[in-house]
């Protein structure tokens, strides 16, 4: 009898040795690590780089400690106004150009994006330094299965004019329908320098939030309750209709 029972019960053991599929949440942000805060940021703005967990980074991409700012830059008692926590996504030292991505898995909703049914919101605070032209652009690149691109939603950049020429981290949302065919969605930082040394392009608190379109689950029911109406009241038509017998 007991050895009839081990092929189950090794089976049972590697069901539970096997990783969970996970599924894509919706109405919640899918980025991870947003706002650099599962790093220890660097201790300054000037040599110092640590890449942030969770992204893909090039040339110098870092994350930086607000309490590594001065009166004159991203510091402690702007993080407090804008929600910033302890640290923010800069551009990093001694580079023009520099980046970070990370993509997401959404081929569990597949049907649904095919479909037409799922909207996207990007959204997140962008900014740069007094009057410095460096600045951030934020993409959500909806790609198929292929890795071919279909779309993108952009976010950036935030001018030194839009920032009337001060330090500020300001806040940018987009929003679209996302592509039919779209299996992932890869999200990249983009900062740019055009003059100096420190890449002052400066990002925090990211987010890509998916929504069902309820507009369309209400188009469904309703083409659907129409079509039982009409098909109700063609039998209740045909009934009214339908001769009496004759009295024999």
């Amino acid at each position: 009898m007991y050895a009839k029972l081990i092929p189950v019960i090794s089976y049972l053991l590697l069901l539970s040795a096997t990783p969970a599929v996970q599924a894509t949440v919706l109405s919640a942000n899918l980025i991870v690590n947003p706002g650099a805060e599962t790093d220890v940021g660097a201790p300054d703005t000037t040599t110092s780089v640590v890449a942030p967990f969770g992204w893909t980074t090039t040339s110098n991409f870092t994350a930086v400690q607000y309490a590594a700012g001065g009166a004159a830059d991203l510091n402690p008692a702007i993080s407090a106004v804008v929600g910033g926590g302890n640290n923010y996504f800069a551009g990093g030292p001694d580079t023009p150009l520099s980046s970070a991505s990370q993509r997401i898995n959404i081929s569990d909703l597949s049907s649904q994006a095919d479909a037409g049914f799922l909207s996207a919101r990007l959204s997140g605070l962008l900014g740069g330094f007094g009057g410095q032209s460096d600045n951030m652009i934020v993409q959500a690149m909806f790609k198929n299965a292929s890795n071919n691109l279909l779309d993108t939603l952009t976010i950036g950049p935030v001018t030194a004019s839009d920032r009337d020429f001060t330090t500020a981290l300001l806040p940018r949302q987009a929003n679209g329908v996302l592509p039919a065919g779209t299996r992932s969605i890869d999200i990249v930082m983009t900062a740019t320098r055009p003059a100096g040394n420190y890449n002052d392009a400066y990002a925090d608190n990211l987010a890509l939030v998916l929504n069902a379109i309820p507009e369309a689950d209400t188009f469904v029911w309703l083409t659907a309750g129409l079509a039982a109406l009409g098909l109700t009241s063609g039998r209740l038509h045909r009934i009214r209709r339908k001769p009496a017998k004759a009295k024999a």
